[in-house]
């Protein structure tokens, strides 16, 4: 139950980060915002680290981990210009389809096994994904930005993946955000502004915290439970931006990114459970 509320609290987290962002974009543009945002979860992070005395475990690890940080740091600016270009209900729907490019990424570069309903699901969310964007209608830079971001997230997630067998969260973490530092000062020196305000920088703070508190409820969350036990509830970031969105900036409530979003979280998960499905009746044995 603990891992449920963990999960959930991290969904309103990041809700809440992606509205700070959009407000925030008023005074300081969003790719600056992703710079500050690196800047200041490395304060957050570095002291827990340096306490355990965590180390990079495998030298091999090193060129992963600054990939890693290259695309980490691309999906950061996309989305955070994403969340200050269109509603962040149709965001977040969009954000929801990074699971399916890393369920094609796990086949094209891990040969992970698949199967005719996992591929079906793959196929439906990619069409939902495609009624999310409207072909037929004008397509917003914010949208085109945001799937470009489920890309390379995907990208991301599947090198954690990948880390994780050797490496502490605590590295990942670390790591991420000190790689992504200059990933994201290079492009913000284009569009920097110099502010006297105090409030901003609170503001700005504010941001790395909770988005260092979120990434820390999300990772504990999935240590303590079974994913297919969990990512039911990642749906309530696609409600929690709704409500945010509607209270704070008017936006209108779009029952067709709401219907389809809702479409490829249920596509997710039915997907993960068939896999832990054939995993238990089809157990992979070790080589002895």
């Amino acid at each position: 139950m603990f891992s449920i509320t963990l999960l959930i609290s991290s969904c309103l987290l990041f809700s809440i980060l992606a509205t700070l962002i959009k407000f925030g974009a008023q005074y300081i543009h969003p790719i600056e915002q992703s710079f500050f945002r690196n800047l200041f979860s490395i304060l957050f992070i570095l002291p827990f680290v340096l306490r355990k005395k965590k180390v990079i475990k495998k030298k091999s690890n090193v060129k992963l981990l600054l990939l890693r940080g290259l695309f980490g740091g691309i999906t950061m600016i996309l989305l955070f210009c994403s969340y200050t270009m269109i509603p962040l209900s149709q965001a977040m729907a969009v954000s929801f389809s990074t699971p399916l490019f890393m369920y094609l990424g796990g086949i094209i570069f891990f040969k992970e096994k698949t199967s005719k309903f996992n591929n079906l699901m793959l196929i439906i969310g990619f069409i939902l994904t495609m009624i999310i964007l409207r072909p037929d209608l004008e397509i917003k830079m914010g949208v085109i930005l945001a799937l470009i971001a489920a890309i390379t997230h995907a990208i991301a997630g599947l090198l954690v993946k990948k880390i994780s067998e050797t490496e502490s969260i605590s590295i990942l973490m670390l790591s991420m955000v000190v790689i992504m530092l200059p990933i994201t000062f290079i492009p913000s020196i284009y569009v920097w502004t110099p502010f006297k305000d105090f409030n901003l920088y609170i503001l700005l703070f504010t941001i790395a915290f909770i988005a260092t508190l979120g990434n820390y409820c999300w990772t504990k969350a999935l240590s303590m439970s079974k994913l297919t036990n969990l990512m039911t509830y990642d749906f309530s970031k696609l409600i929690f931006t709704t409500i945010l969105g509607l209270m704070i900036f008017n936006e209108k409530v779009d029952l067709v990114t709401l219907i389809c979003g809702t479409g490829i979280i249920i596509c997710n998960n039915l997907s993960l459970i068939n896999f832990k499905k054939n995993e238990k009746n089809n157990p992979i044995l070790p080589n002895n």
